[in-house]
């Protein structure tokens, strides 16, 4: 089949997919209207350490973040950055994206800088969660300015 062929031909599914994981009409158990995704997923600080960076977000009760949507990258083009190290989740089947590992209520995250260098002031975040009641958000992306080290 050629490509375009198989392109199109995949568009129903991606809307299919898209339309049941932007849908935030839909309410949890208990009737209640979803969160936007910055309560559902709070980024509560971006702290400068000894080692690099240490950013923890607070997760709302119906709610989980993927360990494999998290990424971090310099927001003013600086230097590329190690990868992130996060604590293993908890072991979850999904209907989206399968066998994944999950954060509920609190994750932290550490972003290791090499010896010699600082680290960055600014960051470009992305994460991807969901409700329990079957509703996955699309990634957040924020720039965020990294705090001094108390």
């Amino acid at each position: 089949m050629p490509p375009l062929i198989r392109f199109a031909s995949l568009l129903p599914l991606a809307f299919a997919l898209s339309a049941s994981a932007l849908d935030l009409s839909r309410k949890p158990p208990g009737g209640s209207e979803l969160l936007p995704a910055d309560q559902a997923f709070q980024l509560v600080s971006a702290q400068r350490t000894a080692e690099g960076v240490r950013l923890s977000w607070m997760i709302a009760p119906g709610y989980y973040l993927y360990r494999q949507r998290f990424a971090a990258e310099p927001a003013d083009g600086g230097a590329p950055l190690a990868a992130l190290r996060l604590p293993k989740g908890a072991a979850k089947h999904d209907e989206h994206f399968g066998d994944v590992e999950i954060y509920t209520e609190a994750v932290d995250a550490d972003l290791p800088v090499a010896r010699g260098q600082t680290a960055p002031t600014r960051l470009k975040l992305r994460w991807q969660g969901c409700a329990e009641a079957g509703v996955c958000y699309p990634p957040v992306s924020r720039i965020v300015d990294v705090a001094a080290a108390p």
